[in-house]
Protein backbone atom coordinates (compact mmCIF):
# COMPACT_ATOMS: atom_id res chain seq x y z
CA UNK A 1 0.00 0.00 0.00
CA UNK A 2 3.10 2.36 0.96
CA UNK A 3 5.12 1.33 -2.27
CA UNK A 4 2.02 2.09 -4.39
CA UNK A 5 1.05 5.70 -2.77
CA UNK A 6 4.53 6.28 -3.12
CA UNK A 7 4.65 5.78 -6.84
CA UNK A 8 1.07 7.87 -7.37
CA UNK A 9 3.04 10.83 -5.89
CA UNK A 10 5.62 10.42 -7.96
CA UNK A 11 3.16 10.34 -11.08
CA UNK A 12 1.38 13.33 -9.68
CA UNK A 13 4.50 15.35 -9.33
CA UNK A 14 6.33 14.13 -12.43
CA UNK A 15 3.29 14.71 -15.25
CA UNK A 16 2.14 18.21 -15.91
CA UNK A 17 -1.70 18.60 -15.17
CA UNK A 18 -1.95 21.48 -17.62
CA UNK A 19 -3.06 20.03 -20.67
CA UNK A 20 -4.37 16.80 -19.69
CA UNK A 21 -7.61 15.73 -21.66
CA UNK A 22 -10.94 14.54 -19.71
CA UNK A 23 -11.56 11.09 -20.37
CA UNK A 24 -14.06 8.13 -19.06
CA UNK A 25 -13.41 4.65 -19.13
CA UNK A 26 -16.79 1.86 -18.65
CA UNK A 27 -16.45 -0.72 -16.26
CA UNK A 28 -13.97 -0.50 -13.20
CA UNK A 29 -10.75 -0.84 -15.29
CA UNK A 30 -9.58 -3.80 -12.82
CA UNK A 31 -10.75 -7.10 -15.24
CA UNK A 32 -14.82 -5.97 -14.39
CA UNK A 33 -16.70 -4.47 -17.13
CA UNK A 34 -20.31 -4.88 -18.85
CA UNK A 35 -18.50 -7.31 -21.33
CA UNK A 36 -17.32 -9.67 -18.70
CA UNK A 37 -20.44 -9.40 -17.07
CA UNK A 38 -22.19 -10.10 -20.15
CA UNK A 39 -23.84 -7.58 -20.64
CA UNK A 40 -23.92 -5.25 -23.80
CA UNK A 41 -23.38 -1.56 -23.01
CA UNK A 42 -26.33 0.25 -24.36
CA UNK A 43 -26.61 2.75 -27.45
CA UNK A 44 -28.34 5.25 -27.44
CA UNK A 45 -28.20 5.55 -23.54
CA UNK A 46 -30.68 4.03 -21.39
CA UNK A 47 -33.04 6.80 -19.86
CA UNK A 48 -31.33 6.21 -16.61
CA UNK A 49 -28.59 9.24 -16.01
CA UNK A 50 -25.30 9.77 -14.54
CA UNK A 51 -22.89 12.96 -14.35
CA UNK A 52 -19.34 14.06 -12.85
CA UNK A 53 -18.59 17.34 -12.30
CA UNK A 54 -14.77 18.54 -11.83
CA UNK A 55 -14.65 21.62 -11.04
CA UNK A 56 -16.05 23.66 -14.01
CA UNK A 57 -15.45 20.49 -16.18
CA UNK A 58 -18.56 18.42 -17.05
CA UNK A 59 -18.54 14.80 -18.12
CA UNK A 60 -21.28 12.40 -18.95
CA UNK A 61 -21.38 8.81 -17.41
CA UNK A 62 -24.38 7.82 -19.24
CA UNK A 63 -22.82 5.88 -21.88
CA UNK A 64 -21.23 3.79 -19.19
CA UNK A 65 -24.78 2.60 -17.83
CA UNK A 66 -26.26 -0.96 -18.44
CA UNK A 67 -30.26 -0.97 -18.55
CA UNK A 68 -31.65 -4.22 -17.35
CA UNK A 69 -34.99 -3.33 -17.49
CA UNK A 70 -36.30 -2.77 -14.03
CA UNK A 71 -32.71 -1.81 -12.84
CA UNK A 72 -29.20 0.11 -14.00
CA UNK A 73 -25.84 -0.23 -13.53
CA UNK A 74 -22.85 2.14 -13.65
CA UNK A 75 -19.42 1.28 -13.28
CA UNK A 76 -17.14 4.14 -15.03
CA UNK A 77 -14.04 5.72 -13.96
CA UNK A 78 -13.17 9.22 -14.94
CA UNK A 79 -9.87 11.88 -15.51
CA UNK A 80 -9.41 15.15 -15.96
CA UNK A 81 -6.73 17.78 -14.91
CA UNK A 82 -7.70 18.80 -11.49
CA UNK A 83 -8.84 14.81 -10.78
CA UNK A 84 -9.42 11.16 -11.23
CA UNK A 85 -12.11 8.91 -9.84
CA UNK A 86 -14.20 5.98 -10.08
CA UNK A 87 -17.80 5.44 -9.42
CA UNK A 88 -20.48 2.93 -9.31
CA UNK A 89 -23.68 2.98 -8.67
CA UNK A 90 -27.22 1.18 -8.59
CA UNK A 91 -30.21 2.75 -9.89
CA UNK A 92 -34.01 0.75 -9.08
CA UNK A 93 -37.40 1.74 -10.91
CA UNK A 94 -39.03 0.76 -7.25
CA UNK A 95 -37.34 2.94 -6.70
CA UNK A 96 -34.01 3.87 -5.30
CA UNK A 97 -30.51 4.80 -5.86
CA UNK A 98 -27.22 3.60 -4.28
CA UNK A 99 -23.59 4.65 -5.36
CA UNK A 100 -20.25 4.35 -4.27
CA UNK A 101 -17.25 6.98 -5.43
CA UNK A 102 -13.77 7.71 -5.12
CA UNK A 103 -11.92 10.64 -6.35
CA UNK A 104 -8.14 11.11 -6.00
CA UNK A 105 -6.80 15.05 -6.59
CA UNK A 106 -4.12 15.78 -8.73
CA UNK A 107 -4.13 19.31 -7.77
CA UNK A 108 -3.69 20.80 -4.27
CA UNK A 109 -6.90 21.56 -4.72
CA UNK A 110 -9.36 22.19 -3.10
CA UNK A 111 -11.24 20.23 -6.30
CA UNK A 112 -15.22 20.29 -6.15
CA UNK A 113 -16.74 16.76 -7.22
CA UNK A 114 -20.13 16.66 -8.15
CA UNK A 115 -21.80 13.53 -9.03
CA UNK A 116 -25.23 13.44 -10.44
CA UNK A 117 -27.86 9.85 -10.68
CA UNK A 118 -31.34 9.62 -12.18
CA UNK A 119 -33.58 7.06 -12.92
CA UNK A 120 -37.18 7.04 -14.41
CA UNK A 121 -39.20 5.39 -11.34
CA UNK A 122 -42.87 3.97 -11.25
CA UNK A 123 -45.01 6.79 -11.54
CA UNK A 124 -47.23 7.17 -8.31
CA UNK A 125 -47.77 9.07 -5.22
CA UNK A 126 -44.79 8.57 -2.42
CA UNK A 127 -44.73 10.43 0.64
CA UNK A 128 -41.49 9.04 2.82
CA UNK A 129 -37.72 9.40 1.74
CA UNK A 130 -34.96 8.48 3.43
CA UNK A 131 -31.13 8.72 3.18
CA UNK A 132 -28.08 7.49 4.00
CA UNK A 133 -24.10 8.29 3.55
CA UNK A 134 -20.39 8.03 5.01
CA UNK A 135 -16.65 8.91 3.76
CA UNK A 136 -13.37 8.04 4.48
CA UNK A 137 -10.43 10.18 3.46
CA UNK A 138 -6.55 9.61 3.56
CA UNK A 139 -3.98 12.38 3.96
CA UNK A 140 -2.24 13.34 1.01
CA UNK A 141 1.37 14.90 -0.15
CA UNK A 142 0.02 18.15 2.34
CA UNK A 143 0.01 15.95 5.08
CA UNK A 144 -3.02 16.74 6.43
CA UNK A 145 -6.17 16.57 4.42
CA UNK A 146 -10.04 18.05 4.53
CA UNK A 147 -13.55 16.50 2.94
CA UNK A 148 -15.86 19.78 2.93
CA UNK A 149 -19.41 21.13 1.73
CA UNK A 150 -19.20 22.71 -1.86
CA UNK A 151 -20.81 25.78 -2.74
CA UNK A 152 -23.19 23.37 -4.68
CA UNK A 153 -25.54 22.29 -2.19
CA UNK A 154 -25.89 22.80 1.45
CA UNK A 155 -25.28 19.69 2.15
CA UNK A 156 -23.22 16.24 0.81
CA UNK A 157 -25.81 14.43 -0.25
CA UNK A 158 -29.29 15.48 -1.58
CA UNK A 159 -32.41 13.67 -3.06
CA UNK A 160 -34.99 14.70 -5.49
CA UNK A 161 -38.52 13.76 -6.70
CA UNK A 162 -39.20 15.00 -10.22
CA UNK A 163 -42.33 15.05 -12.34
CA UNK A 164 -41.65 16.10 -15.80
CA UNK A 165 -38.23 17.65 -15.46
CA UNK A 166 -39.43 19.70 -12.02
CA UNK A 167 -37.70 18.64 -9.26
CA UNK A 168 -38.46 19.11 -5.63
CA UNK A 169 -35.89 18.83 -2.76
CA UNK A 170 -37.00 15.44 -0.27
CA UNK A 171 -35.93 16.55 2.74
CA UNK A 172 -33.13 14.17 3.35
CA UNK A 173 -30.11 16.51 2.95
CA UNK A 174 -27.43 14.61 4.98
CA UNK A 175 -23.87 15.95 5.99
CA UNK A 176 -22.08 19.30 6.82
CA UNK A 177 -19.42 18.84 8.95
CA UNK A 178 -15.69 18.70 8.01
CA UNK A 179 -13.65 15.11 7.75
CA UNK A 180 -9.96 15.55 8.25
CA UNK A 181 -7.07 12.92 7.88
CA UNK A 182 -4.12 13.77 9.47
CA UNK A 183 -1.45 15.52 9.95
CA UNK A 184 1.00 12.50 9.45
CA UNK A 185 3.15 11.32 6.36
CA UNK A 186 1.09 11.11 3.13
CA UNK A 187 -0.90 8.11 2.70
CA UNK A 188 -0.80 7.52 6.77
CA UNK A 189 -3.71 8.80 8.06
CA UNK A 190 -6.85 7.28 7.48
CA UNK A 191 -9.90 8.74 8.77
CA UNK A 192 -14.02 7.98 8.35
CA UNK A 193 -16.49 9.63 9.00
CA UNK A 194 -20.16 8.38 9.23
CA UNK A 195 -23.15 11.02 7.69
CA UNK A 196 -25.39 8.92 9.26
CA UNK A 197 -29.26 8.58 7.92
CA UNK A 198 -31.78 10.93 7.34
CA UNK A 199 -35.53 10.37 6.56
CA UNK A 200 -38.60 12.61 5.47
CA UNK A 201 -42.33 12.10 5.84
CA UNK A 202 -44.70 14.61 3.77
CA UNK A 203 -47.90 14.77 1.72
CA UNK A 204 -48.15 12.18 -0.48
CA UNK A 205 -47.03 13.22 -4.12
CA UNK A 206 -46.95 12.06 -7.78
CA UNK A 207 -43.25 11.66 -9.01
CA UNK A 208 -41.84 9.73 -11.89
CA UNK A 209 -38.21 10.37 -11.35
CA UNK A 210 -35.18 9.55 -8.69
CA UNK A 211 -32.39 11.89 -8.82
CA UNK A 212 -29.35 11.81 -6.29
CA UNK A 213 -26.43 14.44 -5.99
CA UNK A 214 -23.38 13.95 -4.37
CA UNK A 215 -21.46 17.24 -3.99
CA UNK A 216 -17.72 17.90 -1.85
CA UNK A 217 -14.99 19.59 -2.09
CA UNK A 218 -11.53 17.96 -1.30
CA UNK A 219 -7.85 19.28 -0.88
CA UNK A 220 -4.61 18.38 -0.78
CA UNK A 221 -2.72 17.18 -3.99
CA UNK A 222 -2.77 12.61 -3.53
CA UNK A 223 -5.18 12.68 -1.42
CA UNK A 224 -7.95 10.08 -1.77
CA UNK A 225 -11.91 10.33 -0.49
CA UNK A 226 -14.24 7.63 -0.80
CA UNK A 227 -17.74 7.82 -0.48
CA UNK A 228 -20.77 5.77 -0.38
CA UNK A 229 -24.40 6.48 0.11
CA UNK A 230 -28.28 6.02 -1.40
CA UNK A 231 -31.51 7.66 -1.42
CA UNK A 232 -34.65 6.10 -1.41
CA UNK A 233 -38.22 6.36 -1.80
CA UNK A 234 -41.30 5.28 -0.39
CA UNK A 235 -45.05 4.72 -1.92
CA UNK A 236 -47.89 6.07 -0.22
CA UNK A 237 -50.82 3.49 1.04
CA UNK A 238 -52.98 2.06 -1.75
CA UNK A 239 -55.07 5.10 -3.16
CA UNK A 240 -58.55 4.61 -2.19
CA UNK A 241 -61.26 4.35 -4.97
CA UNK A 242 -62.04 8.42 -4.94
CA UNK A 243 -58.30 8.80 -5.09
CA UNK A 244 -57.90 6.89 -8.40
CA UNK A 245 -58.73 10.24 -10.30
CA UNK A 246 -55.37 12.09 -8.55
CA UNK A 247 -53.34 9.32 -10.28
CA UNK A 248 -54.55 9.88 -13.20
CA UNK A 249 -54.39 13.89 -13.31
CA UNK A 250 -50.66 13.15 -12.09
CA UNK A 251 -49.62 10.90 -15.51
CA UNK A 252 -51.50 12.90 -17.94
CA UNK A 253 -49.68 16.02 -16.52
CA UNK A 254 -45.95 14.30 -16.53
CA UNK A 255 -46.90 13.31 -20.39
CA UNK A 256 -47.88 17.12 -21.34
CA UNK A 257 -44.91 18.29 -19.45
CA UNK A 258 -43.02 15.28 -21.70
CA UNK A 259 -44.47 16.78 -25.33
CA UNK A 260 -44.18 20.56 -23.79
CA UNK A 261 -40.03 20.57 -23.44
CA UNK A 262 -40.04 18.42 -26.91
CA UNK A 263 -41.53 21.10 -28.44
CA UNK A 264 -39.17 23.53 -27.44
CA UNK A 265 -36.33 21.61 -28.03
Amino acid sequence: MKRWFVVLIGLLLLTPSAGWAASIQCGRGEGISSGSLGLAAVEPPPPALATVQVNDELLNLSKCIVDLGKFSILQARFTTDAGSGRVDALMNTDPFITFGASTINAVPGPVTYTFTFGTPIVPGFYDTATSTGGVTITNGIGGTSNVTNSAVRPTYITGYGTLGGFPTDLGVGLGTATCTAGPGAPGTKTTTCDQGGASNTFAPTFYNNLEAVLTYQQDDIASTVGWTGGITLTAAGVPEPASMSLVAMGMLLAGACGIVRRRRS
